[in-house]
């Protein structure tokens, strides 16, 4: 390449792909430390209360309110690990070289949305079902839903279906994104780590025909991923929220679920980059850019959840129909205010004001903590969608059917159990990425190959930039 005054080469001090092999897949790859060891086990023993409060919820079951918390916790989970793998998706649709290193952060989140699909089976059967008998009436009555004429037990079985699908979708793009690192781990690795890469690397050796094989079959999991994802919001949201609520009728809801998701999985990924950089000793692989590029996206996603939900508010504003003005009530300003300012004070006006200073966007600190806080704050807005849900019981049949809530529920405060939930079910998933983690390398080595490949570092005017090709 020419060179000018302007332009000119400079010393490529990145690892090469022989250190980054040994550092990635290789034998130099070390155990977990004792630290590490101890996060584990915290986590295990985390998610035997979750499932302890699971247990405890069955045996003395006293009503649907009771099982707010463990909805809202799995929406939750669902909105977090089922939004992550879109940094994974959209980036690379785009021909992003920035977002090579955090990909796999974002793929494996996968593992955690598998173990949501089927943490969500004991939810359904709280779930009530589309018709009810009325001894008042003589005759079933139905409640609002999208399934009509359906049969009582549809969203029972399609949510699952979706979620599931999700998952497997999920499962088979983070696999597909692993393989070329398996076929790393058969060739470089040792012992049980070396055994398992032979397994699962399927006679993968990196021809020609097997990369395009490869890029196609990541290409169209992804793109399936991305339309189940949007299909498992619009579902999730209104069966287990919208539908419970008599009179709530909102059509933006499952695209606000949508958005706070890809704002929830980009935070996600977000600390796992702060974090790996941090323990996982990955600092010469990510870093800088990749804070940098995903803060501009999270900054992009907090406008947008408060878009949506000033969308969807202005509806029931303006509206003031006896419906409408009890739930705003509902969700806004009344058992759950406080909750309500929590959620809008942490997923919106607090990550918004850190992240639009371009020193605190532009650094390896601010985008972790504006990504904190998003986390906390819509764990806040699952409470406050679904616990108001789950709590808003019809006691009069008759007016559920003409779509009244007939008063206003109290507000349902967690028990010792509700927190084992809260705190468990999350911490259980995190637990299945961790320990995926002992064997495929946090960092894609087959990515930080490729993007070695397409980049170069250069001097251009009064400092250093990375060149990077255009590729196919």
């Amino acid at each position: 390449m020419a060179t000018s005054s302007l332009i000119a080469d400079v010393t490529d001090n990145r690892p090469s792909n022989q250190e980054a092999t040994v550092d990635l897949a290789g034998e130099g790859r070390t155990a977990a430390s004792s630290g590490l060891k101890l996060f584990l086990w915290a986590l295990a023993a985390a998610s035997v209360l979750g499932f302890i409060g699971i247990a405890f919820r069955f045996i003395n079951d006293g009503g649907r309110q009771e099982w707010g918390y463990y909805a809202a916790t799995l929406a939750f989970m669902m909105t977090v690990f089922g939004g992550a793998p879109i940094v994974a998706i959209a980036p690379a649709i785009a021909k992003a070289n920035w977002a090579r290193p955090a990909a796999r952060i974002a793929s494996l989140a996968s593992i955690a949305t598998a173990m949501t699909a089927l943490m969500m089976i004991p939810l359904l059967f709280k779930l009530p079902p589309l018709t009810v008998f009325s001894e008042a009436l003589g005759d079933d009555i139905r409640r609002t839903s999208i399934w009509f004429d359906s049969p009582d037990y549809a969203p029972h079985f399609w949510n699952v279906l979706i979620l599931l699908t999700l998952a497997l979708a999920g499962l088979a793009m983070a696999y597909l994104m692993a393989l070329p690192d398996f076929a790393a781990i058969r060739d470089h690795g040792s012992g049980w780590k070396q055994r398992w890469g032979k397994k699962l690397a399927r006679g993968f050796h990196g021809r020609p025909q097997q990369w395009e094989w490869l890029k196609m079959r990541i290409g169209v999991t992804g793109a399936f991923y991305f339309a189940i994802l949007l299909f498992a919001n619009f579902t999730f949201s209104i069966d287990f929220a919208m539908s419970l609520v008599p009179g709530w009728k909102d059509a933006i809801l499952p695209f606000y679920h949508t958005i706070s998701s890809m704002q929830a999985g980009i935070a996600f990924t977000i600390l796992g980059i702060w974090a790996a950089r941090r323990w996982g000793g990955v600092s010469k692989y990510v870093g800088h850019e990749q804070m940098w590029s995903l803060g501009k996206l999270l900054l992009a996603t907090t406008l947008l959840w408060f878009y949506f939900f000033y969308s969807s508010f202005i509806v029931f504003w303006y509206g003031r129909t006896a419906t409408d003005t009890l739930t705003l009530k509902l969700l806004v300003s009344g058992p759950y205010i406080y909750v309500f300012w929590t959620v809008f004070l942490l997923a919106f006006i607090a990550p918004w004001w850190v992240m639009i200073w371009n020193k605190v966007r532009d650094s390896v600190w601010g985008p972790p903590i504006a990504a904190t806080m998003v986390l906390i704050g819509l764990f806040f807005d699952r409470i406050r969608l679904y616990v108001a849900s789950w709590s808003a019981e019809p006691d009069n049949l008759e007016l559920a059917k003409l779509s009244m809530l007939e008063k206003m529920p109290d507000t349902v405060w967690p028990d010792v159990f509700d927190v084992f939930i809260m705190v468990g079910l999350p911490a259980f998933g995190l637990l299945g990425i961790l320990l995926v983690t002992r064997l495929v390398p946090v960092v894609s080595l087959w990515e930080v190959q490729q993007s070695r490949l397409i980049t170069k570092p250069i001097r251009f005017m009064r400092t250093h930039v990375m060149l990077v090709g255009k590729p196919d």
